[in-house]
């Protein structure tokens, strides 16, 4: 089987960070301290964030910053960014592997 690592694109981690960012602000509700509920949140919340932290590291791996001229790879994973698809790819796009992403606001 081939290494996880080759299928994973940059489009594929935008995909995946956005799904994880999703998941993080979804589980943020009240609990009363000390419950089930509470400690399942904490745990869930410290799963996701070693998952977070793997792509992340992946992702440096894999997108050399030759490819990253926007610096658009720091923040795919990052949780207070979120990107949107950009259309208007020109040229440039050819030495950018997130040319089809801009960071929102």
């Amino acid at each position: 089987m081939p290494p996880l690592t080759s299928r994973i694109t940059p489009d594929d981690h935008v995909a995946i960070g956005a799904s994880i960012k999703a998941a993080q602000a979804g589980i943020l509700r009240q609990a009363p301290l000390g419950s089930t509920v509470h400690q399942e949140a904490i745990a869930v919340m410290a799963s996701l964030e070693r998952l977070r932290t793997t792509m992340d590291n992946l992702l440096f791996q894999h997108v050399h910053e030759d490819l990253d001229p926007r610096q658009i790879r720091h923040m795919v994973y990052c949780p207070g960014a979120s990107l949107r698809q950009d259309y208007s790819v020109g040229e440039e796009g050819v030495q950018d592997a997130f040319a089809h992403w801009e960071l929102e606001g």
